[in-house]
């Protein structure tokens, strides 16, 4: 935790702040190890300071070792603007902020906050951090082979998704990472197809996008399978996405962007003729939030680096028939990308 906050206070000696209000509970949790919610962290070159309430004081108490605890009585507001005191140089982190809550702290404040955005702290993974994020990928791999057995025509897709998230938590998920996809037929042109009372049928195609939580960390994994024999199309589609996936994973290394990396693979899929069927950015950073930096889409413009860690997830789409989308999570290292994931993303029929 020492390593981190010097990372932020360095980050605030740049910006020539003295001090920082940190609201985002992702980044209150890097820093200090706090898990609960509504609460503030106030920095300076002097202290940590949590300022909370009764229902999380003794959590916070147990959960942090080198950040001191204000338990406030009637406004938060009151206590962090006591604490900031004289400041003149105050940084915020503005995106966690509602415009109510902002402006009740600036009126208690001499000068104007400045907005700051702290997710670039987060951008390159520690140990401890893949330690988690390695164990989130272990129990999703481990949920998804039980599913797979038990997945028989006529089941519903609300069912299918229950049953990959009660085996997520059996595995020992804290929760699951993000509302769960599952999407047949023709719904599997749909890129986050929300479950449906829809029966999956022979000759759909079936994508599965989900993922487990450990430790406040995500995974995020997709595959694609066919309910019984896969036909020429079914070949034909998925023989596109999969050697996209491919290269995307190949390419990745440190020194490009993600602009470049999501290029190079919209690149392939625009040459086999379905550039127009692949509509999203290729992926993003995956983390203590299932979106998070860097980006890997046009925008992203970001170098990437090792330790980085993030989806590659392309995918086709041709609305009233279908689609395919296979994803991994990958760690940069300095010789290139590692899948998270062991599944294999060979076609599987579903005989």
């Amino acid at each position: 935790m020492l390593e981190r906050t010097g990372r932020l206070l360095h980050f605030l000696r740049e910006r020539k702040l003295e001090c920082a209000v940190i609201k985002d509970v992702h980044t209150i949790r890097y820093l200090t190890g706090f898990t609960g919610d509504s609460s503030i962290l106030y920095v300076d070159e002097k202290q940590l300071v949590l300022v909370t309430d009764g229902r999380y004081t003794e959590q916070a108490r147990s959960q942090m070792k080198l950040c001191k605890v204000l338990e406030y009585k009637d406004s938060i507001w009151e206590a962090v603007a006591g604490l900031v005191g004289e400041a003149l140089a105050v940084g915020f982190d503005g995106d966690a902020f509602s415009y109510t809550e902002a402006a009740a702290l600036q009126e208690l404040l001499r000068e104007p906050m400045v907005s700051i955005n702290l997710t670039g702290l987060r951008i390159v993974k520690d140990e401890r951090e893949l330690r988690s994020l390695w164990e989130a990928f272990k129990i999703a791999d481990g949920a998804f082979n039980r599913l797979l057995p038990e997945i028989k025509a006529g089941m519903t897709e609300k069912e299918l998704a229950a049953r990959l998230e009660y085996y997520m938590r059996s595995l020992g998920s804290e929760g699951v990472s993000f509302d769960t996809i599952v999407a047949s037929g023709a719904r599997s042109a749909l890129p986050h197809g929300a479950p449906t009372d829809k029966p999956v049928e022979v000759g759909d195609f079936v994508t599965f996008d989900y993922g487990a939580l450990y430790n406040g960390y995500h995974s995020d994994t997709t595959r694609t399978v066919v309910m019984g024999m896969a036909n020429s199309w079914h070949r034909e589609v998925y023989t596109v996405v999969q050697e996209a996936q491919y290269r995307g994973i190949k390419a990745a290394r440190p020194g490009m962007t993600g602009r470049e990396l999501d290029h190079l693979v919209r690149d392939y899929i625009e040459s086999r003729g379905y550039g127009e069927f692949f509509g999203h950015g290729l992926g993003h950073g995956v983390g203590l939030e299932i979106h998070e930096l860097p980006n890997i889409n046009r925008r992203g413009d970001r170098v990437l680096e090792p330790g980085m860690v993030f989806s590659i997830e392309p995918g086709v789409y041709i609305p009233g028939r279908g689609g395919v989308r296979i994803e991994d999570t990958v760690v940069l290292t300095a010789e290139g990308a590692k899948s998270l994931t062991t599944l294999p993303k060979s076609l599987l029929e579903i005989v």
